[in-house]
């Protein structure tokens, strides 16, 4: 198992392989989520706000995922596991090409099982990005319950934006308890910021 770039979302069919423009593949995302757990992953003292710094040398991908690996004793075998569901859901898929798409011809059968073993690295990789991406927003807003964060601020661009975003659909329908949260941008004399407000956690 890696972590490794794909690409945005693959459409196969018997005519061809295409992509799927606005649909990245969620290993963008996966930094900008590890620094954010990072930020807000330590013991809280009573009204102190604390500030992490994010710059410096960024993490490769083999370092970046035995860091996220090492969190807790379950993550290994977790993703192992949900690594496995993946490869059987390909395979079930590729087995059922016939009775799943009987209005195909015989050529075009052919093509598709075709194009499906060509992209099967790629879509199993990317959903293994998916996989860890969405663990680190579980393992974030887990945090933000237990340690009742009210504000967490990123620097301004996209990827925190989505992975802030993210968080604050976690946070609506987290393990049946649901919180409100409030994305801003903030404008300050030097500099702009994104800031998710969290309602108070009783």
């Amino acid at each position: 198992m890696k972590l490794k770039y794909t690409g945005p979302k693959e459409i196969i069919s018997a005519q061809g392989i295409s992509f799927k423009r606005g649909k990245d593949d969620k290993y963008v995302y996966i930094y900008p989520a590890f620094q954010i757990y990072n930020a807000i992953h330590h013991d809280y003292e009573k009204n102190v706000i604390y500030t992490h710094n994010i710059e410096g040398k960024r993490l490769n991908d083999e370092e970046l995922l035995n860091k996220i690996i090492s969190l807790n004793d379950k993550i290994e075998i977790f993703l192992k596991n949900k690594t496995k569901e993946v490869e059987n859901y390909l395979d079930n898929e590729f087995k059922n090409i016939e009775t799943e798409h009987k209005n195909y011809n015989k050529e075009e059968l052919d093509v598709y099982k075709k194009n499906l073993q060509i992209m099967r690295n790629y879509r199993t990789q990317r959903q293994i990005n998916k996989i860890v991406y969405n663990l680190l927003i579980q393992t974030i807003v887990d945090d933000i319950f237990e340690n009742k964060i009210k504000e967490i601020n990123t620097p301004f661009n996209e990827r925190f934006w989505h992975t802030l975003q993210t968080i604050q659909g976690e946070l609506s329908n987290h393990k049946g308890r649901s919180i409100g949260s409030h994305l801003d941008i903030v404008h300050q004399e030097e500099s702009i910021t994104i800031s998710l407000k969290i309602n108070s956690i009783g």
